[in-house]
């Protein structure tokens, strides 16, 4: 019988290339928790979408075609990238640290160009921190206009002479820092990014349902109201558009409750109690804050400042 287990090939120019000992190829088995990656991308879409129909000359024609695209590609990216690495890699070789490293450098190293590793390490570093810094701009400058409107304290409205929120940003980053610490006190790195990951994006979701519900109900409460951009067939369009994108949400929201299985988790129980209490915690925030704003909080005439 062959054997099925991960051997170091030698020979190869590095010391962390791994083969099989069996011609048949081995793809990990299928779980939900595989669906976070694609989900976690597909949720930024109406994020950054949102604003775009009314920068479009023909949103009617123009935006479904945008966010189909959009769609298919975050798709087949995330789906064909992690083919390739569960077909490079044996399933004990691949976790959230070092998992797609390890591919490039099992690729490389077959084709004799190891040295090819660390450059593309670096670039995957910058495309990192690119992400990064699309998701702290986009929803801080969303809460400096919430700020303005008066739905939480004038003090996170404060900008520097650049426009910048800078009040909400150093909010940010405490919180953000006190969340990184649990990767010092978990007992692996990659539950702890996946914890974070699940808590973030299940937020995320909660907007949506209430995006696709409110879309549903702004039809019937506001049937004339131009729009940029208006959703075809009616009444039965809309409930077959949000409604199933409501679905699909609902569905994505409860796969963000399933451990995953590839990962060290410990007590299952603990992982579901953290991501609930984070998502109860985070989400109860803003309802407490918007029990105790006041009149005076809204600013009569705010000044729009660019952004350096």
């Amino acid at each position: 019988m062959p054997s099925h287990h991960a051997t170091r090939a030698e020979g190869s120019g590095t010391d962390d290339v791994y083969t099989t000992d069996s011609s048949e190829h081995r793809l990990p088995k299928y779980r939900l928790a595989m669906l976070h990656p694609v989900r976690d991308s597909s949720a930024t879409v109406p994020r950054r979408f949102a604003t775009v129909p009314g920068m479009m000359t023909a949103p009617q024609r123009q935006f479904p075609v945008a966010m189909l695209v959009a769609s298919v590609v975050i798709i087949l990216l995330f789906t064909l990238g992690s083919f390739a690495v569960a077909t490079v890699l044996p399933n004990q070789a691949i976790n959230l640290q070092e998992g797609l490293m390890k591919a490039f450098q099992q690729i490389f190293g077959r084709l004799g160009i190891g040295w090819a590793t660390a450059p593309i390490c670096v670039l995957l570093a910058f495309g990192g921190i690119g992400g990064v810094m699309s998701w702290i701009s986009g929803p801080s400058r969303g809460l400096l206009w919430t700020a303005r409107e008066g739905e939480i304290p004038p003090i996170l409205a404060k900008v520097n002479k650049h426009g910048v929120q800078v009040s909400i940003l150093l909010v940010q980053g405490a919180i953000v820092t006190v969340l990184a610490l649990t990767s010092f006190v978990m007992a692996d790195v990659s539950l702890a990014f996946f914890l974070l990951s699940a808590m973030t994006i299940t937020l995320y979701l909660i907007m949506y349902m209430l995006m696709y519900a409110a879309a549903i109900r702004l039809r019937y409460s506001q049937p004339e109201l131009a729009r940029s951009y208006r959703v075809p067939g009616g009444l039965v369009g809309m409930w077959c558009i949000a409604g199933l994108g409501f679905a699909g949400v609902a569905f994505s929201f409860l796969v963000g409750f399933f451990p995953p299985t590839q990962i060290p988790v410990g007590s299952p129980a603990l992982y579901v109690g953290l991501v609930v209490g984070g998502t109860v915690m985070f989400t109860g925030l803003p309802l407490l804050i918007g029990t105790l704003k006041r009149a005076s909080w809204r600013q009569k005439a705010p000044q729009v400042a660019p952004v350096a």
